[in-house]
């Protein structure tokens, strides 16, 4: 954890996702999050390309939702990278098949306003004992500077609605 410098980390997910995590995860959350809320890829000093911003990543998931767009290729993602986290927590042992494929039935009936974003503001202080390290070449940028979080409980962080 020596490599978080700042005191606060942002992420943002969405709502299906954090209700997944309320109700099939004991209210526990996994996240990949950043020191940075935006990205400024101009800056001699990178941070996160937009890619990787929970600024970025709010205000995409907002668009395709509030555009009803049949492509909403966040929003699909989104819903791949749900079940994917199923499919661990299931070879884990955490959830069961049948959560696992209520999972999967949920991801594939949800509309897209249940993908409306959050963004989660999470002290350094209590993601310490969550904290794992992301591979630099798991990284949106080698020069990235990004973290996950696993199991993180809700007590632990803060939900903000943009606009």
């Amino acid at each position: 954890m020596k490599d978080i410098k700042n005191p606060i980390l942002y992420s943002a997910m969405t709502t299906l996702a954090f209700n997944i995590n309320k109700k099939y995860y004991s209210d526990q959350h996994y996240m990949w999050c950043t020191p940075y809320f935006g990205s400024d890829f101009e800056s001699p000093h990178f941070t996160v390309p937009p890619s990787s911003s929970p600024l970025e990543i709010y205000n995409l998931l907002k668009k395709e939702v509030d555009g009803s767009d049949l492509h909403n290729t966040k929003i699909n993602y989104n819903r791949l990278g749900i079940r994917k986290g199923a499919s661990a927590m299931l070879e884990l042992g955490k959830i069961t098949k049948e959560a696992y494929e209520e999972i999967v039935t949920i991801t594939k009936l949800a509309k897209d306003q249940q993908f409306r974003p959050l963004l989660c503001v999470i002290s350094r202080l209590e993601a310490v004992p969550f904290y794992q390290k992301v591979n630099v070449k798991d990284m949106a940028n080698p020069l990235s500077h990004e973290y996950i979080l696993s199991g993180l409980p809700q007590s632990a962080f803060d939900i903000i609605r943009i606009g």
